[in-house]
């Protein structure tokens, strides 16, 4: 985005001129399609894995667990 501000203060005289609104238009879409191709250019960061064996199995009870309450609940039945 700079280098196209920069481009636009140099060469068409910007802020004080402005270019028609297409060409603005067309200049700007190819800014964001050149910074996409960039941003694709990058290797992909991926994430620290944990290895919490002891905390995954936990967390696995936990939510297994949470999710029998609502098969053992019978709030229908009447005493």
């Amino acid at each position: 985005m700079q280098q196209t501000l920069r481009w636009l203060a140099m060469y068409a005289n910007f802020p004080a001129v402005r270019l028609p609104v297409r060409a603005e238009t067309l200049l700007l879409i190819a800014t964001a399609a050149a910074q996409e191709e960039v941003a694709l250019r990058r290797p992909p960061r991926f994430l620290v894995e944990r290895n919490d064996k002891a905390g995954d199995a936990s967390l696995k009870a936990y939510t297994m667990n949470r999710s029998l309450v609502h098969y053992v609940c019978n709030n229908a039945q009447k005493t």
